[in-house]
């Protein structure tokens, strides 16, 4: 049976779901010294949100590359996601001193997980878009090189 108000509330349906596809990602965290931030205060820059872990070989060759990334863009930011629940703050602190992690690091969260996804392994980097929405997930270690490279293809597409 044909309903004859179907292609309307089709369109209605539209129009209702369209907007939910195209929200910005937005999750809250706190960093190690307790300051509460929340992903959305970046709008207008590239957000890459790094998952990582103090035992991961991988995780920590990359850090100086993702260091070297967040300091010389200025429209970047790089956000450490630590992937080890139950490490303590001082050791964790103590890590970040040594490898001078130049980013701001927090913890993993469920609500950062349901934002942007669960790792498929470690590392995992997310790219985030200056309008918030999520371009690219990178299993495995990533470069500044590669990031720039998708930054630059990116902004060329779509200007």
């Amino acid at each position: 049976m044909k309903h004859k108000n179907y292609p309307a509330f089709l369109l209605a349906l539209l129009l209702l779901i369209a907007p939910l596809s195209v929200l910005a990602v937005d999750f809250a965290f706190a960093d190690l010294d307790g300051n509460e931030n929340k992903l959305s205060q970046y709008k207008g820059k590239w957000v890459l949100v790094n998952f990582w872990a103090t035992w991961c070989p991988p995780c920590r060759k990359e850090i100086p590359e993702l260091s070297d990334f967040h300091l010389e863009n200025e429209d970047a930011v790089v956000i450490g996601v630590n992937y080890e629940p139950g490490i303590k703050d001082e050791r964790l602190r103590k890590f970040m001193a040594v490898y001078l992690i130049s980013y701001p690091v927090t913890r993993v969260n469920d609500e950062i997980i349901a934002a942007v996804g669960q790792p498929v392994g470690l590392p995992t980097s997310v790219l985030i878009n200056p309008q918030g929405e999520v371009i690219e997930t990178i299993a495995g270690m990533v470069s500044e090189q590669t990031l720039n490279q998708i930054i630059a293809k990116y902004d060329q597409k779509n200007n």
